[in-house]
Formats: structure tokens, C-alpha cells, sequence
């Protein structure tokens, strides 16, 4: 019986088992195994068919294959016609038809930073040929992306300098070098890759596939929650005591963050019209039905109550002031959407304030995933205020929308007691 199997280095093996009454043509062996010597598939099945030819020809004509008395010594000769190589695709290439494949499907910003990703690891492989990626070459990826500086591209010392040339210069210059959980997500940026070019059938495997990592964490200690005191700190200065500020979204964007959940760039792309109310319960529409908008994924798309405290502070009198149809018109479209300039605020707000790496305004939806857990709130009632997925089929598929009067109890149990009038 033949079959093909191929090893962690990525090559391909050939096996066949002999059956009793033919083992004495083969030095009494049970089974022959032999490399191909070929990570090619297709080369692969025809060399292990003129192996198996050669094997039933002994057999058929009970002719000795081989005669030997080292158990070490190889079973069978490898064939001496050469088979012509495939035709490998150019790595890069491949990734540029893999961005455009998905330009429509992926947020922009989502598929540019996956791009980047993989662009650094086929720079650091070196490989002219797709089909050349094997499980060897993955692993050596893994190590090397261990080596590699963060924000290489932000160092003039790099200028320059791309893939292995940056790890060797950063053993001069010892800049901050990826954190396991980077080089992680590097990797599974690249099986998502690799497993796209297996479909397409520009290469026959995604060597990037179950590489395990060691857990260094839990999940949710990827990013820290504000405890209360934290909350506290960060409304006590003079914006949200005095409303002393300069644009309208140093106040309103910390106090949505807070009191909804909601991501930063969900928040920086509101329109007046995704305030309204529902009955008498005043919501916000998260989508992206109107010109910038974007959301992260189907599941991102939802409807917010409104905190009573929110509302104490005036936020539906200023969503009416506003001369312009968006809430924050002061906050202009950027490549990654409207919170641009939000972000880089609030990171310095916050550092301002003592809070170090780890803290930002995503740490807002922590906060308010955290009350509810505490709170003993359903995953699947937190879920649709947070705009997760249920990763469950008869919730995600069959499911509908959780009525709102079910949501404004939930939402109205986040603690507001940080925040004075």
C-alpha cells in the first residue's frame, strides 16, 4: 500500500508496505520509506508512482529489488529521471493579489496592517518562490520576528534597512524588539495568507498553520479596565468640572467611551441622525450606512441605549446644537477613519494623568465588559451592547436584535458615580 506524508521541514515521503509472502524480495523489510526530496506535490506523486511501479515490478516478476544486510541502507534508489519544477509564484506578487481580494470584504485599515505584517515576514525569509515557504521556513520566521525590532520604520539608524538587515543592526542598537504576543499575531496573519494562496492553488500548504505559542497571559490582560479611582482621576480635571476645553470631543468622547462601551472610531463617525430615540428610550446607531463610516465587522452593527447620566449632562441638547451632521465635524476623515486625532489626544491626556502603557481609550470597553461580568450581566445581553459575536450559531444566524427596553436596564447599571454635573 502506498501513501505520501510530508515531514515538519516540508518534504514530501514516500511509503509503501510489503506485503508477508513478498518480504523476502526487499531484505525481509515490512515497509520501504524513502524522501522524495521534493516539497512539491505534484513532483511528489510522480516520483512515489515510479517508485511503486518498480516495487510491483519486482514483486510481479519476484525479482529481488535490492540486496543488502544493513538495516540503515536505503530500500530503493531514488529515480534517476529528473521531473521539472513547478512553476512557483512570486511571494509578494501573491500578496498583492491577496490584498486586492479582499479590499472590499476587510476594514481598510484591518487588511493594511495584515499586509504590513506579512510583507515583513516574506522580507525576512528571502524566498523567490511561494511553494519555497515550508513548515522550516515558519518556524525560522517565528525566531526571527523574536529578533525584530518595533517601529523599525520610525528609527533613522534603520533607514534603509529591511528584514535581517534590521535584526543585525538592532544587536548595535538595542531598540525595543516585538513581544511574543506580536510575533504571535504576526504568524497568524501570515496562516490566513498562506491558507487564501492553498485555495487559490498557488501553493499546496500553509506551513504558518498550527504553530503553537505559549499562553504568557489570559486574553483579557491584553489591556488593562479603569478601576474606579481610575475613573475618577480622569474626570476630575478641569474638562469635565468645568467644561473647560477645546473642542466639544475632549468632553463627550471619554464620557461615551465609559458609559457605552462603544470602540473610539464607532464614536468619532457618529451622525446627528444616529441619535434618536426608540419610544422614549434615547439610543445611538452604530453602523455604517452614512459616508466614513466603518465598522469592524457585521457583528459591530447595534443599537446603544443612552446612560441617564449621559442625557443629566446634556448630551442630547449638544448632539441638537451642533451646525453640522456629524456630532464631532471638528474630527476630519483619516486613513483609519475619523478617530485619528481622538486617539492621539487621549494618549496624551491619559499619560499626562500617570497612566502608563496599557491604558487608553480602549480600555473604556473593558471597563464596561468588567462591570458587567461583576455585575453578573449575560454574555450574550453584554455581547449585543458591545457589538460581539456570539459564537453561537442559534444566537449569531437565528437570532435577532435583543428588544432595547432589554438593554436600557444593563446599560444603566454602569457606574456614573465618577462623574459630577
Amino acid at each position: 500500500m502506498r501513501y505520501l506524508k510530508i515531514s515538519k521541514s516540508g518534504n514530501w515521503y514516500f511509503r509503501y508496505q510489503i506485503p508477508a509472502q513478498h518480504r523476502h524480495l526487499f531484505a525481509n523489510r515490512y515497509e520501504l520509506k524513502q524522501s522524495l526530496r521534493t516539497s512539491n506535490k505534484q513532483e511528489a506523486v510522480i516520483k512515489s508512482l515510479k517508485l511503486e511501479l518498480e516495487i510491483r515490478t519486482s514483486i510481479q516478476t519476484n525479482t529481488a529489488l535490492i540486496h543488502t544486510t544493513k538495516a540503515t541502507q536505503t530500500a530503493i534508489s531514488e529515480p534517476k529521471a529528473v521531473t521539472p519544477r513547478t512553476t512557483s509564484p512570486n511571494p509578494f506578487k501573491c500578496l498583492e493579489k491577496y490584498r486586492e481580494s479582499k479590499k472590499d470584504l476587510v476594514n481598510p485599515k484591518t487588511l493594511s496592517m495584515a499586509y504590513a505584517k506579512c510583507y515583513t515576514v516574506l522580507t525576512l525569509l528571502k524566498k523567490k518562490g511561494i511553494k519555497e515557504i515550508r513548515r522550516m521556513e515558519a518556524e525560522e520566521a517565528r525566531g526571527l520576528l523574536g529578533q525584530y525590532p518595533v517601529n523599525a520604520k520610525k528609527y533613522k539608524q534603520f533607514d534603509g534597512l529591511k528584514g535581517q538587515q534590521l535584526i543585525k543592526a538592532n544587536k548595535k542598537h538595542k531598540m525595543p524588539i516585538l513581544s511574543p504576543e506580536s510575533v504571535k499575531d504576526y504568524i497568524q496573519k501570515c496562516s490566513s495568507f498562506f491558507e487564501w494562496c492553498v485555495q487559490m492553488e498557488m501553493t499546496d500548504i500553509n506551513p504558518f498553520k498550527g504553530l503553537k505559542f505559549r499562553k504568557t497571559r489570559k486574553d483579557s490582560e491584553a489591556k488593562h479596565a479603569y478601576s474606579t479611582t481610575d475613573l475618577k482621576k480622569l474626570f476630575s480635571t478641569e474638562i469635565h468640572t468645568q467644561k473647560k476645553y477645546k473642542h466639544p470631543h475632549y468632553y463627550w468622547l471619554p464620557l461615551l467611551g465609559a458609559l457605552t462601551g462603544a470602540r473610539l472610531n464607532e464614536l468619532c463617525q457618529l451622525y446627528k441622525q444616529d441619535i434618536y430615540q426608540v419610544g422614549d428610550i434615547w439610543v445611538i446607531r452604530i453602523d455604517d450606512k452614512l459616508p466614513g463610516q466603518r465598522l469592524k465587522n457585521n457583528f459591530s452593527r447595534r443599537l446603544i441605549p443612552l446612560h441617564d447620566k449621559l442625557i443629566e449632562l446634556g448630551f442630547i441638547e449638544y448632539v441638537q446644537s451642533v451646525q453640522h451632521e456629524r456630532i464631532f465635524p471638528e474630527l476630519k476623515e483619516a486613513r483609519d477613519g475619523f478617530g485619528t486625532a481622538a486617539s492621539k489626544w487621549f494618549g496624551r491626556f491619559k499619560s499626562k494623568l500617570g497612566f502608563e502603557r496599557g491604558y487608553d481609550f480602549h480600555s473604556f470597553r473593558h471597563t464596561v465588559a468588567t462591570q458587567f461580568k461583576n455585575k453578573d450581566v449575560s454574555p450574550v445581553v453584554a455581547g449585543e451592547i458591545l457589538g460581539h459575536s456570539q459564537n453561537n450559531l442559534t444566537y449569531d444566524r437565528y437570532g435577532k436584535q435583543i428588544r432595547v427596553t432589554t438593554l436600557v436596564h444593563t446599560i444603566q447599571r454602569l457606574n456614573a458615580s465618577y462623574v459630577n454635573k
